[in-house]
C-alpha cells in the first residue's frame, strides 16, 4: 500500500503557494520548452507555434473549469450560475482538453493584434484570417511532449488527493492509505499510513502517464509521419482512462455524476477512440498523396492573417 502524502502550502510573507498550482505552472513551463525545441528542431516558425500555445492554453483552462461545472457540479451552477467565471474552483482533465480543441479551432480562424494598451495590459482585437490556418502539424508537435507536461499536472492531483477512488483492499499494491495512521515526516512533507485505503485516481493516471511519455521520448529523434502522435494519444490514453473511471466513487456528496451507466469523461474516451480512427484514415490519406502538413508551417513561410491593422491605441496617461 502507498503512504497517503501531504505536502502543505508553502507560505513566502503574504504569499501562499499550492503545491497544486505549481505543479501545474511547471508542467506548463516543461511542456512549453519541449514543444519550442522540437519545434526549433523541425525549423517550424515558433511566432505560430507560441500564437497557437497561448490560444490552447486560454481556452483550456477556461474550459477546463466550465465543462467542471457543467458536467460534474450541475446543481452548483443552477445555484451560482456566476461560479462558470470562477476559473479557480475546479478543473476537467476532459473539460480541459474540449477547451483547448476550442482554442486552436479558434486559432485556426482568427488572429489577435493589440488594440488598445492600458500600462502593463494590453487588449487584444480579433480578426478573422485571410486562410485558414493547419493546426494538425503543431496538435501533433505539442502531444509529442504533452505526458510529460501531464504528469507534473497529475502529481499535483496526487499530492492533494483531488480524485479519490473507490476503497479497496489493505493489500493492494496501488492502493494508497487514507484515514488515519503513523506519520512519518521529512521536513514538511508528511507520509500518511492510514486505515482505509482507497485508489487515487490521480495518482493511478500519474504513473500511467509516465508510461506514455517515456516511450513517445523514444520516438523523439525518429520522423513520423505527421498526426502520429494525435493518434496514439488517442489510443493509448482513451482505454485506459475508460476503464479508471470505474474506479470513481459512486456514492457520498463527492461521487461524479453517471449519465446513464458512464461519466462525462467516459463518453469523451469513446468520442476520442473514433476521433483517433478517423486520425488513421487522414494520415495514411496523406502518406499516400506525399503529402506533410508540417511543411505548411517552416520558419520563413508566409504567416496568414488579416488585413494590416493600424497601430495599436493607447490609452491616454497610459
Amino acid at each position: 500500500m502507498i503512504p497517503y502524502i501531504h505536502v502543505p502550502d508553502l507560505k513566502l510573507g503574504p504569499l501562499t503557494l499550492h503545491p497544486f498550482g505549481l505543479l501545474v505552472a511547471t508542467g506548463v513551463i516543461v511542456g512549453t520548452w519541449l514543444a519550442t525545441r522540437r519545434a526549433k528542431q523541425r525549423g517550424i516558425d515558433l511566432r505560430k507555434l507560441n500564437s497557437f500555445i497561448t490560444w490552447m492554453l486560454v481556452a483550456g483552462f477556461m474550459g477546463g473549469h466550465m465543462f467542471d461545472e457543467i458536467f460534474y457540479h450541475p446543481s452548483e451552477l443552477v445555484k451560482r450560475p456566476w461560479s462558470l467565471l470562477f476559473l479557480w474552483e475546479g478543473l476537467s482533465s476532459f473539460g480541459g482538453f474540449l477547451g483547448a480543441l476550442i482554442g486552436i479551432l479558434l486559432w485556426k480562424w482568427f488572429d489577435s493584434s493589440p488594440w488598445l494598451v492600458l500600462g502593463p495590459i494590453t487588449l487584444p482585437k480579433f480578426h478573422k484570417r485571410r486562410m485558414a490556418m493547419p493546426i494538425m502539424p503543431l496538435a501533433d508537435l505539442i502531444l509529442s511532449v504533452y505526458p510529460v507536461a501531464w504528469i507534473f499536472g497529475r502529481s499535483g492531483c496526487s499530492v492533494v488527493h483531488d480524485h479519490p477512488g473507490a476503497k479497496a483492499s489493505a493489500d493492494a499494491l496501488l492502493a494508497v492509505a487514507y484515514g488515519r495512521g503513523p506519520i512519518t515526516e521529512y521536513g514538511p512533507i508528511q507520509l500518511i499510513m492510514g486505515n482505509a485505503p482507497q485508489y487515487d485516481l490521480g495518482m493511478l493516471e500519474m504513473m500511467f502517464t509516465c508510461i506514455i511519455a517515456f516511450f513517445f521520448a523514444l520516438t523523439w529523434g525518429k520522423k513520423l509521419p505527421t498526426g502520429s502522435y494525435i493518434i496514439a494519444t488517442a489510443f493509448a490514453y482513451a482505454p485506459v482512462r475508460f476503464v479508471m473511471d470505474f474506479f470513481r466513487i459512486t456514492d457520498g456528496d463527492t461521487a461524479d455524476i453517471r449519465y446513464g451507466t458512464l461519466t462525462f469523461a467516459q463518453y469523451c474516451c469513446c468520442a476520442l477512440l473514433v476521433f483517433g480512427g478517423v486520425m488513421i484514415a487522414v494520415v495514411l490519406g496523406n502518406q499516400k498523396k506525399g503529402f506533410d502538413p508540417q511543411e505548411l508551417l517552416l520558419e520563413g513561410k508566409d504567416l496568414p492573417t488579416a488585413a494590416a491593422d493600424p497601430a495599436p491605441k493607447e490609452a491616454p496617461g497610459a
